[in-house]
Parts: structure tokens; C-alpha cells; sequence
């Protein structure tokens, strides 16, 4: 029986906004609905006060995979405090 060819995918082309500035983080803010939809929050502190930097919706599953994919880039798995 011969084995089945695999095809590749065509690589996908990476299109970066250069008008999107890159901004300075000290708190990440997380809220999930019940809905499993999560609002993060990205804020800067200052002597004038906290501002909200940035701000996205993703779902809860999406959400995972990103703190897993920091996770791993930076070789720093966290525990759960019991």
C-alpha cells in the first residue's frame, strides 16, 4: 500500500501595521464573562495615574493558548498557591 503524500501549506504572509505604536505595560487586567468571552486590559502606571494602554476580546479557549505560548517562550511555568 502506498503512503499518502503530504502536502504542505502555502506559508502564511505575515502583514505588520507600522502605524501601531509599541507602548510600555506594568499591569495586565483580565475579566471573563460568562459567556467565555475575556476582556484583557493592558495599563501603565504613572505618577499622574494608571492608563489603559490597549485593550482586546478573545475567548477564553484563545486566551489559554496565549498565556501558554508565554509560558514556554520565556521557560516559566507558574503553580497554582493551595
Amino acid at each position: 500500500m502506498a503512503k499518502k503524500e503530504e502536502k504542505s501549506s502555502p506559508p502564511v504572509e505575515l502583514k505588520l501595521n507600522p502605524r501601531l505604536s509599541t507602548n510600555w505595560v506594568d499591569t495586565i487586567n483580565i475579566g471573563v464573562r460568562g459567556d467565555e468571552q475575556v476582556l484583557v486590559r493592558f495599563l501603565t502606571n504613572l505618577p499622574e495615574g494608571i492608563f489603559e494602554q490597549s485593550r482586546l476580546m478573545t475567548s477564553k479557549e484563545h486566551l489559554k493558548k496565549f498565556i501558554d505560548l508565554f509560558c514556554s517562550t520565556l521557560d516559566y511555568y507558574p503553580t497554582k498557591n493551595e
